[in-house]
């Protein structure tokens, strides 16, 4: 907060507009709210395959997350904020816990059961994953030697599940689909299953697209503006629409034209640069 309000006083001068006290100490009690959210997404949009179960795992985490600041915060505000999370939350939940999308968090090594939010993780679901998997995969054909094939018998198959779901979680910074290919021959059966499963998209959307504003405020054109400069116009467009309006020389600030202009000079450098070489 304190670099983006010196960033702008750097390009408009200081002003009276600077926030009080007692905003400042709201804003803060926010972002302390706030700040582990962040650090969730940030986790998952580092994640080089985002799976199904890798997305129960940290949507799991953020609504505990959500539940301890409705419980245990002071402010009315804050606790009418955590109870919206929750509400989208729960739709979340509503929607996307399946016996579909259960079977493919056990396929990834690094969830397996143990780290299944508890509400999906039950013993009928996996009795139907189970059963799934030996009506679907347990007739494939192995093969012995170089030419003879034989059917695997179902009771093979199940055991090939039972033994996996044995074994330890990988870790989470563990390439689920490399685990995989590094265990088919373990698993012959049960890697196929885990192919077509983890195939399956854990989000529809980048998840950076997903959970921040940079996309509907900086056009591709625009990708080129200081990372500083890119905080400061988010930063400006938040507050106006939260309602703050700031004046100087008696004109409020055109967000729009403000960004426009930033895209200009950035075309007209480009070009002045072609021209120079």
């Amino acid at each position: 907060m304190d670099n983006t309000i010196k960033k702008i006083e750097e390009i408009f001068g200081p002003k009276n507009w600077v926030l009080s006290a007692a905003e400042k100490s709201i804003i803060n009690l926010l972002h302390s709210y706030l700040e582990p959210f962040y650090k969730t997404t940030t986790n998952l949009c580092n994640c080089k395959l985002p799976t199904v179960g890798l997305v129960f795992f940290f949507m799991d985490h953020v609504v505990e997350l959500i539940n301890i600041c409705h419980d245990s915060s002071h402010q009315e505000w804050l606790k009418d904020i955590a109870n919206d999370m929750s509400k989208t939350a729960d739709s979340f939940t509503s929607q996307a816990y399946r016996l579909f999308t259960f079977t493919a968090a056990i396929l990834d090594p690094r969830i397996k059961g143990e780290l299944i939010p508890e509400a999906l993780n039950s013993a009928n679901n996996l009795e139907d994953a189970r059963n799934s998997f030996v009506r679907n995969y347990s007739s494939t054909y192995q093969a012995i030697g170089k030419w003879s094939r034989r059917r695997v018998s179902m009771s093979t198959a199940a055991d090939e599940l039972s033994q996996y779901l044995a074994e330890p979680p990988a870790p989470i910074s563990t390439d689920a689909l490399e685990w995989w290919r590094g265990h088919s021959s373990r698993y012959p059966r049960l890697s196929l299953m885990a192919r077509d499963f983890l195939a399956i998209q854990g989000t529809s959307l980048d998840p950076e697209e997903l959970f921040t504003s940079k996309g509907d405020n900086v056009q591709k054109q625009q990708y080129c503006l200081p990372l500083s400069s890119m905080q400061a116009t988010i930063c400006i467009k938040s507050w106006m629409q939260s309602g703050y309006q700031f004046n100087f020389k008696s004109t409020i600030i055109d967000f729009e034209r403000l960004v426009e202009s930033a895209a200009i000079s950035d075309d007209i450098d480009g070009s002045s640069l072609l021209i120079t070489n």
